[in-house]
C-alpha cells in the first residue's frame, strides 16, 4: 500500500470569475467537433509555479488575476460556458470559471527540489483526468496556492475539449499579458468552427460516454500502480543524440521531437519486457489542414499518430532508438487533411465505430499505448504575470504518457508517468541515462 504524500492547503475563498464583456446573443452557441466530443470527459491539470518576487506578496495580486482572467474570458467566451445535455454545445452564457485562493503551509523551496507529485496535485481544484457528468459544470477552474515565502503556484483543470496544449498555451500568454496591463498581441482566431465541415459531431453518443467510463475506471485502477518522474536531457545530451542517429544512418538530420520520442520510446520497449509497447504521438492539426485553421483556435485539435513495435524481444534483445526513429518520422509526416478526416471525418473510421453503437475495447494484458505530446516551442516558459517566468510548470501526466516541455538552456523536461516496476527498469537502462541529467531540481 502507497503512502499518502499530503501537505497543509487551506482553501480562503472560491469565487465565479465571468467575462469582462457579456457574449453577443449571435455567439451564445459554440459547437463542437466529434474531436472536441472524443476530449469532453477529459480534463488537463497544470500547475505554474513562481518564485518570491515584487508582486507576490502585493495585496491587490489577487483582484489584480481575477480582473486579467475576466479579460480573458471575453476572448476565449467558451470557456465561460456550459456544456449542454446535447454533447454538441457549449451555451456561452457568461456563468463564468471557478477561481479558488487557497494558503499552503511550506516554503515553495521544499517541493520544488523534492518533485512529489501527491503534493502537487493538491495545487489543483482536481488532479482527476475524466469528469464523468461534465454537462452544465465549470470548463475551466483555477486555484491560486500562495506559500508561506511569497511564491504563488497556479494550478488549474480545463476540459480537454476546449483546449488543447497548443491553445492551453495561448489562454495563459493572454491571461498573463493581460494581468502586466499590456496589449495582447495576435487577440483573434481564437473561434473557429471546425465541426460543420470537417469533424460534424456525433448526434448519439452514448457508446461514446461507455468507452469514456470504461476508460475513466481503468485509469483509477492504474494510477494506483503508476509513478511519475521529471527527467531533463540537455542540449548537449541531445545534440550528441541526434548525432548518434545520424551516424547510424537511420534518419539525416532528426528533429528534436523524433530524436527524444525515439530515446524514450526505445528505453519503455527495454522496460517492458512481457509487453508489446504501441507508439502514439500527438500532432496538433491546426496547420496540416487545408486551408490552415487558425494557429490560435480552441478546440481538441490533436491527432494520435500511431507507430507499432516490430522489433523482436527475444533473447534479451536492446531495442535503440536508431532503430526507431524513421519509423516515427515517417509517421508523423504522414498526418495531414486526408488522414485527419480518415479517421475523424464525415465517414471517418472512429466516428464510424462509435456511430454504429460500438465502444471501443481496452486490452491491455499484452500489447501498451504510450502517449506522447510535444509542447516544445509553445512558450509555457514564457508566461509572466508580472513576477517573472515560471521556474517549474507541471502536468498531471497519466499512465503510459510522455510530456515534453522546452527547458533552460535549449535542453527539454520529460515529464513520464508509469507503472512501477516499468519505471524502476527505466532508471536503470544505461543507454537512457546515459542523456538524462539526474533528476534535476528547479534552481529557486
Amino acid at each position: 500500500m502507497s503512502l499518502q504524500i499530503t501537505m497543509k492547503v487551506e482553501v480562503r475563498s472560491k469565487e465565479i470569475v465571468r467575462p469582462s464583456s457579456p457574449t453577443p446573443e449571435s455567439l451564445k452557441n459554440y459547437k463542437f467537433s466529434f474531436l472536441d466530443q472524443l476530449a469532453l470527459n477529459v480534463r488537463l491539470p497544470f500547475v505554474f509555479f513562481y518564485v518570491s518576487g515584487r508582486a507576490c506578496h502585493h495585496t491587490d495580486t489577487i483582484d489584480e488575476l481575477k480582473k486579467s482572467l475576466s479579460k480573458t474570458l471575453s476572448l476565449m467566451y467558451p470557456l465561460a460556458g456550459r456544456a449542454k445535455e446535447d454533447r454538441i454545445t457549449v451555451e456561452c452564457n457568461d456563468e463564468g470559471v471557478e477561481f479558488i485562493v487557497a494558503d499552503v503551509a511550506e516554503n515553495m523551496s521544499s517541493l520544488l527540489e523534492n518533485f512529489e507529485i501527491g503534493k502537487i496535485k493538491q495545487l489543483t481544484p482536481s488532479a482527476k483526468f475524466y469528469e464523468p457528468q461534465p454537462v452544465g459544470k465549470v470548463l475551466l477552474a483555477i486555484q491560486v496556492n500562495r506559500f508561506r515565502c511569497g511564491g504563488i503556484a497556479i494550478g488549474f483543470f480545463v476540459s480537454h475539449a476546449i483546449l488543447d496544449g497548443s491553445s492551453l498555451a495561448k489562454f495563459m500568454e493572454t491571461w498573463a499579458s493581460f494581468n502586466r496591463g499590456c496589449a495582447v498581441i495576435n487577440g483573434s482566431g481564437f473561434i473557429s468552427d471546425h465541426s460543420t465541415i470537417l469533424f460534424p459531431p456525433l448526434t448519439d453518443t452514448s457508446a461514446l460516454e461507455r468507452s469514456v467510463r470504461m476508460a475513466a475506471a481503468a485509469v483509477e485502477q492504474e494510477e494506483k500502480n503508476m509513478v511519475v518522474k521529471r527527467f531533463v536531457i540537455p542540449a548537449t545530451a541531445i545534440a550528441q543524440l541526434k548525432e548518434e542517429i545520424t551516424v547510424t544512418g537511420s534518419v539525416q538530420r532528426p528533429s528534436r521531437t523524433e530524436a527524444l520520442t525515439a530515446l524514450v520510446w526505445a528505453a519503455v520497449i527495454n522496460a517492458n519486457p512481457t509487453q508489446t509497447v504501441t507508439l502514439s504521438c500527438m500532432v496538433n492539426l491546426r496547420g496540416r489542414m487545408e486551408p490552415p485553421l487558425p494557429p490560435n483556435c480552441l478546440g481538441s485539435l490533436t491527432y494520435g499518430a500511431t507507430v507499432n513495435c516490430e522489433e523482436a524481444k527475444d533473447g534479451g534483445t536492446v531495442v535503440t532508438a536508431p532503430q526507431l526513429v524513421q519509423r516515427i518520422r515517417d509517421a508523423l509526416r504522414a498526418v495531414d487533411d486526408g488522414a485527419a478526416r480518415k479517421v475523424y471525418g464525415e465517414d471517418g473510421l472512429l466516428r464510424a465505430v462509435f456511430a454504429g453503437g460500438d465502444e471501443i475495447l481496452l486490452k491491455k494484458d499484452s500489447c501498451s499505448t504510450l502517449y506522447t505530446s510535444s509542447l516544445c516551442r509553445m512558450p509555457y516558459y514564457e508566461v509572466d504575470f508580472g513576477w517573472g517566468k515560471p521556474r517549474l510548470v507541471v502536468n498531471m501526466v497519466k499512465n503510459y504518457m510522455v510530456l515534453f516541455l522546452d527547458a533552460i538552456n535549449g535542453g527539454v523536461e520529460v515529464l513520464t508517468g508509469l507503472p512501477k516496476q516499468v519505471m524502476h527498469r527505466l532508471t536503470q537502462d544505461p543507454h537512457f541515462l546515459a542523456y538524462v541529467s539526474g533528476f534535476p531540481k528547479p534552481k529557486l
